[in-house]
């Protein structure tokens, strides 16, 4: 589709659905999380295990075939993600030891953070295997696909590139990239803008959101959007 046929009534529908699958599905899972936990698509997120904590404004998009899984073995890890951090479909975060996500992260599509092998080297009938933590900085950003091993600590506002595979220790301030990850480039410090911006700003998010969306679907008509559905024209 080109635009969103959608009437504003179906996706005040669909807000409160999230809403209340973030209250009532997903929060009794968690360990903690903080207010402000946003959904879409929420049945297509999956937390399994203990020990799961999440921060303020944690912001979550699932798709049917790209869910977002936070997974914890058998009681053994733990996963902390701090406030205002965005996570896409596809990603999978799972631990047997550690896994901490700082401030102000983006986590991009099919991204996959994981601190242990999960078979012994030699003997492979052994579960989790090696394990080390993992601790991702305030602000980093992982691009898609993007997979981070067992031991690693990357710094604050670090960028890591689609599909890169991180190995090894990565600084603060600078662009990574490749299978094993290498740094490619130093960023400029100071002067950036976080996603803590969205929920400081003198209007709430969640009234600047809506102002949006509803400006973007005015006009649309249930009929109109069923039609999109059945038999979309050129202009849908």
């Amino acid at each position: 589709m080109r635009r969103d046929h959608r009437p504003y009534g179906l996706h005040r529908l669909q807000h409160r659905w999230n809403q209340w699958w973030a209250e009532y599905r997903l929060k009794p899972q968690l360990d903690a999380c903080g207010h402000g936990l946003s959904l879409i698509g929420g049945r297509f997120v999956y937390a399994s295990g203990p020990n799961i904590h999440l921060g303020h404004h944690v912001h979550m998009m699932a798709l049917a075939e790209a869910p977002i899984r936070l997974s914890v073995f058998e009681g053994m890890g733990q996963i902390r993600v701090d406030d205002h951090v965005l996570i896409n479909p596809g990603v999978r975060i799972v631990s047997a030891d550690r896994v901490e996500i700082g401030s102000n992260c983006m986590l991009a599509m099919h991204c996959h953070i994981t601190d242990a092998d999960w078979h012994d080297q030699l003997h492979r009938i052994f579960a989790p295997g090696e394990t080390a933590p993992v601790i991702i900085g305030n602000n980093v950003w992982l691009g898609d696909s993007v997979k981070v091993l067992k031991g690693v600590t990357i710094g604050d506002n670090t960028i890591v590139g689609a599909g890169a595979v991180v190995t090894k220790n990565l600084p603060s301030n600078v662009i990574a990239a490749g299978n094993p990850a290498r740094i490619i480039k130093s960023l400029e410090t100071g002067g950036g803008t976080t996603r803590e911006a969205l929920f400081t700003m003198a209007e709430p998010y969640e009234a600047f959101a809506e102002a949006f969306v509803k400006d973007r679907l005015r006009g649309n008509t249930f009929l109109d959007w069923l039609r999109s559905l059945v038999l979309p024209g050129p202009k849908d």
